[in-house]
């Protein structure tokens, strides 16, 4: 296990937390800086983490402009993260699977509980109070064969951007951790879904899509092929014909080239340690994936 001690020291701390907003910023040579706050579940940390977070980047901004991106399972988000996020506009993303049936499949408690009108009712509360959001599903063998059902069910609780990804985990190894994605020797989980299926649940949500939304609804994958076709470089690291340079940063400070490679080989560093701009142009810092 990578880190054995996180069921007790989950949290990032103040001190990390400052030389975290502190370095990003000043790594960017852009006007805009973009944090993007995920998990685990981001909400876990408290707002008056993220309440310091705002302080701090107002603090070392330097006449940049700041975004905030918050991805977020919905389950404790009420009227006070709900007016933090309009104060401070942030983009918040829901992670949302479809109907309760198709929903509640897989995202449960930790008690087995369903959670799909606990995200409902964030995804009305952040309506309420005027903050944007957008949807992200996972389409796994639950959801696959109803594509038509899932875009219909995101259209009625007003998404206006969706992102579509697939699952696909391999089985746990001898540890009972999940085996690395490209671990070829370790069979894919029967609740995975393979290139043609995704395929298949993209294909039939582009038919309505083309006919009756485009200008309306955003589709990540659909905008990037599209973006891709017409030569223009792209928006999102997936799409790139060689990725590894979206950071991913744990609570402890240590720097990974993604957040989908947080194993020990690809680790840069650690901010405490090393600068996150020094990080950036190491020689060390290998491409995670290239096509």
């Amino acid at each position: 296990m990578l880190y054995p001690d996180r069921k007790n020291h989950y949290k990032m701390t103040e001190e990390t937390l400052a030389l975290f907003v502190q370095q990003h910023i000043a790594a960017q040579d852009v006007d805009e800086v973009i944090f993007a706050w995920q998990g685990g579940e981001p909400t876990l940390m408290g707002l008056p983490f993220y309440r310091q977070a705002v302080a701090l980047q107002q603090r070392y901004a330097n006449g940049k402009a700041i975004v905030n991106t918050f991805q977020t399972n919905g389950i404790l988000i009420d009227d006070e993260w709900a007016r933090f996020f309009r104060a401070h506009d942030f983009l918040v993303g829901i992670s949302i699977d479809g109907d309760a049936a198709l929903h509640d499949e897989w995202r449960v408690t930790r008690a087995g509980q369903p959670t799909h009108h606990k995200v409902e009712q964030a995804i009305k509360c952040l309506a309420s109070h005027g903050v944007e959001f957008n949807t992200l599903t996972v389409v796994s063998q639950s959801n696959m064969l109803h594509p038509q059902r899932v875009y219909a069910y995101l259209k009625s609780i007003g998404s206006r951007y969706m992102q579509f990804i697939p699952l696909v985990e391999r089985a746990a190894n001898k540890d009972g951790m999940l085996a690395h994605p490209q671990d070829e020797q370790t069979a894919v989980t029967p609740w995975s879904v393979d290139g043609l299926q995704f395929g298949k649940f993209l294909n039939a949500i582009f038919d309505i899509w083309i006919r009756e939304d485009i200008g309306d609804i955003g589709i990540q994958l659909f905008e990037q092929t599209l973006a891709a076709w017409c030569g223009l470089p792209p928006q999102v690291c997936v799409f790139a014909p060689v990725c590894g340079s979206a950071f991913a940063m744990e609570m402890n400070g240590d720097v990974y080239n993604c957040d989908h490679f947080v194993y020990p080989q690809y680790k840069l560093g650690n901010i405490n340690d090393t600068p996150l701009r020094q990080m950036n142009n190491s020689a060390k810092k290998p491409a995670v994936w290239s096509r």
